[in-house]
């Protein structure tokens, strides 16, 4: 039935629990490496390989549960592993060139950007930019700047965007760009990096005018909140992005001043939820021993206590029920004032939206936005259950 969890066998489970514990930071898994051996011993390691491939998470996890294995991972798991990573670090390769070369076509045009996500980020995270799968090159531009870069990005081959824009012009999160031969991969110009924000990503993520984006680096605190926000934007779905966080907690997690964080949200209050709820997910799911940090920033509420239990690191619903759940999830967490917001990006459609996704995934099509609309509520229903009767802690 779709929106029902699939039903898990005892050898499906030992491989959620193995897939979680891989994402985990390196002290988790230091803790738990009594477990991780259990979790091996008859495992199906070609099964296990299929379903990293299929959530995009092989060439992530992959090295970490070999290095688990201590041995034991059989040879074509290594294989399929060593081949994703080849495979990742060319086309990571392919990915940083356009992107290093869109940068530097919208700074000769007068136009700051930088990179977000990617393979860039994979470099910085795991020390290999193969790690990190991508299929687009991500690239954040201040809301003003953002027609001049949709023209610089179109000399390059890229057709015009098609994507829904408001009365300011400006798109939900970003323009989508699809090269006309097909040649260079789609580029996405972010002007925000989350629903709640429409100042935090220019005014922080971006390097101050005169500064190359490889000679600047945000503070430790933003870089950490961007982290945060892809990760609730996403609806705390499957463990590329909290992967992400914990890798990051391994390299920053000690430099973190908890004040900073806290004179951040105070600067951007619109943030405080969706940031502590994230926090406290990423605890739960890949350990980030971010206690000192939580007691620094505001609480997370029953809405933000709704979401944590929402979070879904090892999805097996169907997509239609993701898409509902991380809908839920946005609304949850959406700041005082935004429900009117939320319901136009989750519920209402505008028509240009919806047909972009029925276009993209059959199983959203409607008779209208409206059918939409109702089929999306009827799903919430389904996700407030699942606040109720999953547990707050997934570890």
């Amino acid at each position: 039935m779709p929106g029902r969890l699939q039903e898990l066998t005892p050898n499906s489970r030992a491989e959620d629990e193995l897939i979680l514990l891989s994402a985990g930071t390196a002290a988790r898994r230091r803790a738990l490496a009594a477990r991780g051996d259990q979790l091996i011993e008859g495992l199906d390691w070609q099964h296990l390989s299929g379903t990293l491939r299929r959530r995009r998470l092989l060439p992530t996890l992959g090295p970490r549960i070999i290095e688990i294995a201590d041995g034991n991972a059989s040879e074509d798991f290594c294989a399929a592993v060593g081949h994703a990573l080849e495979t990742g670090r060319r086309h990571g390769a392919f990915l940083q060139l356009v992107a290093l070369r869109a940068i530097a076509m919208l700074a000769d045009a007068g136009v700051c950007s930088i990179a977000l996500k990617g393979p860039l980020l994979g470099e910085a995270l795991y020390g290999d930019p193969g790690r990190r799968c991508s299929s687009d090159v991500d690239l954040l531009v201040s809301p003003e700047q953002l027609p001049r870069a949709v023209e610089v990005i179109r000399s390059l081959g890229y057709k015009a965007p098609a994507d829904y824009v408001d009365d300011r012009g400006l798109p939900l999160l970003h323009c989508m760009l699809v090269h006309e031969r097909q040649e260079l991969p789609p580029v996405e110009l972010h002007w925000r990096v989350h629903w709640y924000e429409e100042r935090f990503a220019h005014e922080r993520l971006l390097p101050p005018a005169g500064d190359l984006p490889g000679d600047w680096h945000p503070a430790l605190a933003d870089e950490f909140v961007a982290l945060l926000l892809f990760y609730a934007r996403d609806g705390f779905v499957d463990l590329r992005l909290a992967s992400d966080l914990g890798a990051w907690w391994d390299r920053h997690g000690t430099e973190m001043r908890p004040h900073d964080l806290k004179e951040l949200l105070r600067a951007y209050p619109a943030l405080a939820r969706p940031v502590a709820t994230a926090i406290q997910v990423a605890e739960n799911v890949v350990g980030l021993h971010a206690t000192p940090v939580i007691q620094e920033i505001p609480q997370l509420g029953l809405r933000g206590r709704a979401a944590v239990r929402l979070a879904n690191p090892n999805p097996h619903a169907s997509r239609a029920q993701l898409y509902a759940d991380v809908g839920f999830i946005d609304g949850l967490l959406t700041p005082r004032g935004g429900f009117g917001a939320f319901l136009r990006r989750q519920v209402l459609l505008p028509r240009e939206v919806y047909d972009d996704y029925s276009g993209r995934a059959p199983e959203w099509r409607a008779k209208s936005p409206l059918d939409f609309g109702a089929r999306v509520l009827a799903r919430y229903v389904i996700s407030a259950t699942r606040t109720v009767r999953s547990p707050e802690v997934l570890r």
